[in-house]
């Protein structure tokens, strides 16, 4: 409430300076030479004061930006404005050729400040991001020309045709005549101030009755105040306080107080304060690390170690470092004393001497528990690896066993024993695998598959696995896989004469020519078996549970 109270009676004194310095525009026509000079005077004092002293409280209330360097230079060219006049009228009086240009002169303000209100609209819609640039720069190249164009109007007279000689023109009605050119510098402001008061409203537009009235209310009476100008004071010759520069200038910049106190432009008026009495060193500088704000306690340090610590902190003495960053237009540096961090860390060091024998008989202990787990995991691999291949290992045992190399039945055993041992090898290889070092698309289960096929022809079987290699099974499936195909080709095993095996979507399928069709035992996965002439079809369903028909 007491920020509204001080904002309002701002606005508030800044009218009445308005209307004491139209006051004083009237006042300087009475014919009273003492007293016309004393209140022209005083009405471009109160005129600069005002200007001076709203420049002042933008670049205290603005942090650097492209935005607060635009409305900074539309203030100083608010402020030529009244020095041309003051130029004109009360120092060089009487003479022509000035006087004409320095109404030349006057399109400089009044091209360039409705071109710098357009860019500020612009940067107010995009912001103060880096990435995008400054591209409404580009404006004030068309703005320059045209003021170029102006200036120049001696040479080729396509703004001011005079109708005297030119030593005698100084530009007083009746004694030239408008040309296009006239006309192209009034487009050109004309559709700046339009563009940018559209670009304004459209920020606006999601915000009616609060910032959106608060900018059309400034807006209305400054095109009212130019209407009234135009239409009535000027066309009728009464006497006016205010002259159409007066009228364009305070109405910019009533436009643009507006977008500042509707937060269209970020600002804090309290944030000098603020810097002030912070405790902590903290400085922003502009990009020429000339410092903008400084806290209560300053930074000591050189503008190399300001550079610097742009880069990484780094210290300034054994116990400060200095930080930096980029801003937007400028920098920010801070200091930090570490002095306490440092003390602890000193005494951390002489606890850390202590601690350094329980911390190693700690690593030596953990050490040893990281070994003894990693046997004990081992060894629950190699546990799993013998209960799975146990029976097959008994079978061989017995194979060997009962047979010796003098009998007929011995290739016969030694051909099984073969196939036995190509599954407990390619078991165990799976059982040593985990599901985190299976790749998802791998061929783990072809290669067991291509080896058991392998060695059934040892056995005199023709056999093979064909087809698509890589599969995603998860490992669980690819063991029930390659179980229930193992106890089908040891179902098939005394009367088989061909065989190929090949992976599916849905699991395995083999082709094979028997003797006979035997009972197959119960399997980890299903089982279906279908004949087509000499040719037995069976495939494994990767569905859990069911046993084979």
């Amino acid at each position: 409430m007491k920020k509204e109270n001080k904002q309002t009676q701002g606005i508030w004194l800044f009218i009445g300076f308005y209307l004491l310095a139209g006051v004083c525009n009237l006042l300087a026509r009475t014919g009273i030479t003492l007293l016309d000079s004393l209140m022209f005077s005083l009405n471009f004092a109160i005129y600069a004061g005002m200007i001076l002293f709203w420049a002042q409280s933008v670049r205290t209330r603005l942090l650097p930006s492209g935005t607060r360097s635009y409305i900074l230079l539309s203030a100083a060219l608010m402020l030529t404005a009244f020095l041309l006049r003051t130029f004109k009228y009360r120092i060089l009086t009487g003479q022509i050729v000035v006087s004409r240009y320095t109404t030349y002169a006057y399109w400089i303000y009044t091209l360039l400040i409705p071109t710098l209100f357009l860019m500020t609209a612009i940067r107010m819609r995009r912001g103060e991001k880096k990435d995008e640039g400054r591209k409404e720069l580009w404006l004030l190249v068309p703005a320059l020309l045209l003021c170029l164009l102006a200036l120049t109007n001696d040479l080729h007279g396509f703004v001011y045709l005079p109708k005297v000689e030119l030593a005698s023109f100084d530009i007083k009605s009746g004694l030239y005549s408008y040309r296009p050119g006239f006309y192209l510098l009034h487009a050109w402001m004309g559709l700046m101030a339009l563009s940018g008061i559209m670009l304004l409203l459209h920020l606006t537009r999601k915000r009616f009755g609060g910032v959106m009235g608060y900018v059309l209310l400034v807006v209305g009476f400054w095109l009212g105040m130019e209407l009234l100008n135009v239409l009535v004071i000027e066309r009728n010759h009464l006497p006016s306080m205010y002259n159409t520069p007066e009228i364009r200038v305070f109405g910019m910049m009533a436009i643009l107080e507006s977008c500042i106190r509707g937060r269209l432009i970020p600002y804090n008026e309290n944030h000098v304060r603020f810097f002030e009495k912070l405790s902590l060193p903290v400085q922003i500088t502009d990009k020429h690390l000339t410092s903008v704000y400084q806290s209560a306690i300053p930074i000591d340090a050189s503008r190399d170690e300001l550079l610097s610590s742009l880069a990484a902190p780094r210290y300034i003495t054994e116990d400060t470092k200095l930080s930096g960053m980029a801003l937007a237009a400028g920098y920010a540096f801070w200091t930090e004393d570490e002095s306490e961090l440092h003390q602890e860390n000193r005494r951390l060091e002489s606890v850390g001497e202590l601690l350094s024998e329980e911390n190693d008989l700690i690593r030596v202990e953990n050490e040893l528990k990281e070994k003894k787990a990693r046997l004990d995991a081992e060894a629950e691999v190699y546990r799993q690896i013998a209960a799975a291949i146990y029976r097959k290992q008994k079978e061989i045992a017995v194979l060997l066993e009962g047979t010796s190399p003098e009998d007929g039945s011995f290739p016969a055993a030694l051909a099984r024993v073969c196939v036995l041992n190509a599954y407990s090898k390619r078991k165990s290889n799976l059982l040593l695998l985990t599901e985190d070092a299976l790749p998802k698309s791998n061929r783990e289960l072809f290669l067991a598959l291509q080896e058991s096929a392998r060695f059934l022809k040892c056995c005199g079987i023709e056999a093979a696995a064909v087809g698509e290699e890589y599969t995603d099974f998860p490992l669980p499936l690819v063991h029930k896989l390659y179980d229930s195909f193992e106890a089908v080709v040891e179902a098939y095993l005394p009367c088989m004469k061909r065989m190929t095996v090949s992976l599916t979507a849905d699991g395995l399928r083999m082709a094979l020519e028997a003797a006979e069709a035997p009972m197959l035992p119960p399997t980890a996965l299903p089982v279906e078996r279908r004949q087509e002439e000499a040719t037995t079809y069976l495939t494994i369903r990767r569905k859990t549970g069911g046993e084979a028909a």
